[in-house]
């Protein structure tokens, strides 16, 4: 038995002459030499991939393996300068790049290198040509279509050059027409955004049949371009939110969306996935949420997931004891835990919010008009802030210059290392809920003050 193994063992490593069959690699390489860096590591980030690459200070160089990757496109951000790469399996990547010195490109070499120059070169072309955003979609229709065809000429051009590999050719190719069609997608409504008026529409001759050409279930491009995941994130719901019924339930609408829309497996479970982390945790219909979800999705591990988001939000329904928080800096002094303000007749209305969030402090002048048109009454109105410690005198002056009234709380950490944000999953800020005078769940996402008569409808309801 023994001998029959050794026989097998041998005809696996062995060819039919006789010679040894190197076993195949499956790690890729990356390093380089970064001057003007002074931090520990950097971040790969790519297509549902992210990874800490570690950095030598002392010598100013980076090496690090990765295994299991797959072809892409990859952003390794250097401190505050990304540096595209593409990379792929069993490939050898190796540059040298200044860190603050954006004006001198990365110089490449590996397997790769042709196009990682290529994609360095392609960067700059953004702001030679187009400028930056604000400055493209300021310009009349005329200048714009002029200016991003000249930009895809361009780029078109750059990629056709014969040392480009042709399997990456191809790809780019379809790359570079799905960010053509965004800018066409997105510029009536930041045309309309950045002059103010809402009544702007495009002529007649604007080019809406590429934008209506588009295709949800470009399952290769999907993977590899970055450019159109986000066209069809933003096409899709942009026509979830023109399918939303009057007072309906976007949340619930954009998931519907996606599933009648997207028929390409990989694609769907990615999108309903990524919609889902979030939005669970702000729907409507929580139950019926869930339920189309598991009924859409066919990844199991995406499915364990949410089914986990679900279970911890069926805890914070209407009606359940709310998760407590304990010993929050008080503004006015001392340490205020919930089981402090409950118990005193009153509702409470609470907004847990961040300093350097610019949705949050658009809340707070709408707030305090809320906190004065009930003044006395019974309700309170609670902020609990979510800065990391570091920030507490941030948080102070901010109450200040901002005359910030109400019961004002320092968590002094983030939501995602805070027990009381964990239990409620808030995902994102500023984010209020109502407390009944017993301590239990009135709403775990609340309407916001600038939702306006939605809040006084629920005041109004309760009696307050």
């Amino acid at each position: 038995m023994k001998k029959i193994l050794l026989l097998i063992v041998a005809g696996v490593i062995l060819t039919a002459c006789g010679e040894k069959v190197e076993p195949k690699k499956n790690y890729t390489t990356i390093s380089g030499k970064i001057d003007n860096f002074k931090s520990r590591t950097m971040t790969l980030i790519g297509y549902n991939y992210e990874k800490k690459v570690r950095f030598d200070r002392k010598t100013g160089t980076f090496s690090d393996t990765l295994t299991d990757i797959k072809s892409g496109n990859y952003i390794l951000k250097v401190g505050k300068r990304p540096v595209p790469l593409y990379i792929t399996p069993e490939s050898k990547t190796d540059f040298v790049v200044d860190a603050k010195k954006r004006t001198e490109a990365p110089v490449f070499k590996g397997t790769n290198g042709k196009i990682n120059t290529y994609l360095s070169e392609r960067t700059k072309k953004f702001g030679l040509i187009l400028g930056n955003a604000n400055k493209l979609f300021s310009l009349n229709e005329g200048e714009f279509l002029s200016k991003i065809d000249e930009y895809k000429s361009t780029l078109e051009d750059m990629v056709n050059a014969p040392e480009i590999p042709e399997d990456f050719k191809k790809k780019e190719l379809r790359n570079i027409h799905h960010e053509f069609t965004r800018n066409l997608n997105n510029y009536q409504g930041y045309h309309r955004l950045l002059y103010g008026d809402d009544e702007f529409v495009v002529s007649d001759n604007f080019p809406n049949s590429i934008i209506d050409a588009v295709s949800y279930n470009e399952g290769e491009d999907y993977v590899f371009s970055r450019q159109y995941r986000i066209l069809i994130e933003e096409k899709l719901k942009d026509l979830a939110s023109k399918r939303k019924i009057k007072d309906g339930d976007f949340d619930l609408t954009h998931l519907e969306t996606i599933h009648t829309e997207v028929t390409d497996t990989l694609i769907k479970n990615d999108l309903i996935y990524k919609l889902a982390e979030s939005s669970i945790t702000y729907t409507e219909n929580l139950n019926e949420y869930y339920k189309k979800f598991m009924a859409y999705s066919t990844n199991k591990e995406h499915e364990k997931t949410i089914t986990d988001s679900y279970q911890k939000l069926k805890l914070t329904a209407r009606g359940e004891p709310s998760p407590k928080f304990e010993n929050y800096e008080n503004y006015k002094g001392g340490k205020t835990s919930l089981d402090d303000l409950i118990g005193k007749g009153k509702y409470l209305y609470i907004d847990v919010w961040a300093t350097w969030c610019g949705f949050c402090k658009k809340e707070i002048p709408i707030l305090k008009r809320f906190e004065q048109q009930y003044h006395g009454k019974n309700i309170e109105f609670v902020s609990i802030n979510v800065d990391s410690e570091n920030l507490k005198k941030k948080w102070k002056q901010t109450i200040e210059d901002k005359e910030m009234t109400g019961i004002q709380l320092f968590a002094g950490d983030k939501p995602t290392d805070l027990k009381f944000t964990q239990d409620y999953l808030i995902k994102g800020l500023p984010r209020f809920i109502i407390i009944d005078p017993d301590g239990n769940i009135v709403s775990a996402n609340a309407p916001r003050p600038s939702d306006g008569d939605k809040l006084e409808e629920i005041f109004d309801a309760l009696d307050i």
